[in-house]
């Protein structure tokens, strides 16, 4: 008797068919190794603060735009495993356990995702004195732990990943076998790991999402070097498998665990607005790992901007840097991304990334309507114009960004 057995890539899981949207606690109390500044708080969550969070999303606009995941970083576990081998949540921040959170997310419409590590102890203690247990060695434990406690998004980071005689595990090689644990599960979960760059075949394979760059941080020589990162990868992008330039730090990070609800960003808001329209432009996930719960103006104007939101989601074709224009500055400095919509009509994002200000002009031949006349929408100022075979932006700031459709 020959039984043939089929398997549900992670990518194949009927997760993903948009890119996600929701928020992370990745900089919301901590630091984040905030470029300059202290790095003795990272990541640091509480389930009071998580539902909070929650309820800030539900209440100041996000989650009728849908954002709606609440991710937990490396911040919720405990730093021993129980006595049969799992993992389990810190009691003291998360007194009641994962699954009582879970349950309270998703009656209110919410989903929970986590994070873990493919090594033998994750990257950060959350601010503890002892390492925090990876997943090595545990994959299928974990993955069943997570598919028990109705986790609908996994984080797999890659930390702590050599062997005792100093081998470096094989990245595939450990998220296959985690994605393989996650399919034995028969839970539908979100997989997002680090992949490398370029992505390679086996990584659209494996997850949802997956990391193609450096973390973000809060930092503009960081965040220049993401948006580098990103040029050229549009093809590797489509429903079921998004490239992740990691969170967004819209607002600025925490300034610290005694002082909560405060921001201290480390770029302008300017700066902010370039982050948010490339990453709606190259279909990115949306998922912003700053205190939501004080909207500052720009996280505001950036995080409830309908028009990108709409961007990002359509997913008829990621976007990709299109072409760059001479803008009496070195080469590569004013640039234009740009990715067609399911309605047939164009967004380009004109981005200036020099340090002074620059005009940068569309021609309406990089999207076949030459010497044609066209009606633009800013999709920052919410404001319509007419134009025939080109458009000419005014002068853009250093680092700044126009965004039209």
């Amino acid at each position: 008797v020959l039984c043939l057995c089929t398997v549900a890539y992670c990518s194949d899981n009927g997760l993903g068919a948009t890119p996600p949207m929701g928020w992370n606690t990745w900089c919301t109390m901590g630091s984040c190794y905030q470029h300059g500044g202290s790095s003795k708080l990272h990541d640091v969550c509480y389930e009071s603060e998580i539902k909070s969070v929650a309820t800030a999303m539900l209440n100041n606009g996000m989650h009728e735009l849908g954002y709606e995941y609440i991710n937990l970083d490396d911040c919720w576990a405990n730093t021993k495993r129980d006595a049969n081998g799992d993992i389990m949540a810190d009691p003291k921040r998360f007194p009641k356990g994962i699954a009582e959170l879970v349950s309270w997310l998703h009656e209110r419409g919410l989903k929970f995702g986590l994070y873990t590590s493919a090594g033998f102890t994750t990257c950060s203690s959350g601010g503890r004195p002892e390492p925090i247990p990876g997943s090595y060695g545990h994959y299928e434990s974990d993955a069943a732990t997570f598919a028990k406690w109705d986790v609908d998004y996994v984080k797999l980071d890659w930390c702590d990943t050599r062997f005792p005689n100093g081998t470096e595990m094989s990245q595939q090689v450990q998220t296959d076998q985690f994605y393989n644990a996650m399919n034995k599960t028969k839970k539908a979960m979100w997989l997002n790991f680090h992949c490398g760059h370029p992505p390679q075949d086996w990584c659209k394979r494996d997850g949802n999402s997956f990391r193609i760059g450096p973390d973000h941080h809060d930092y503009w020589p960081n965040t220049m070097s993401e948006i580098q990162a990103l040029i050229g990868l549009g093809k590797h992008a489509g429903p079921g498998h998004w490239n992740d330039p990691d969170f967004l730090m819209t607002g600025g990070s925490g300034c610290g665990e005694e002082v909560p609800g405060l921001h201290c960003p480390g770029m302008t808001d300017e700066e902010y607005k370039t982050v948010f329209t490339i990453w709606s432009i190259v279909n990115a996930p949306l998922l912003v790992s700053t205190d939501i719960r004080n909207m500052t103006n720009v996280m505001k104007e950036a995080l409830l901007n309908k028009a990108l939101i709409a961007v990002n989601q359509d997913t008829y074709q990621a976007g990709d840097l299109i072409t760059t224009w001479h803008c009496n500055a070195p080469m590569g400095t004013c640039q234009i991304w740009g990715k067609y919509m399911s309605d047939d009509s164009y967004v380009a994002a004109l981005f200036n990334s020099g340090s002074g200000k620059h005009s940068i002009t569309l021609d309406f031949s990089l999207f076949d309507k030459a010497g044609q006349t066209l009606r633009v929408t800013d999709l920052w100022k919410n404001t319509v114009s007419t134009h025939t075979g080109s458009y000419v932006s005014a002068e853009i700031p250093a680092h700044g960004v126009v965004a039209i459709r």
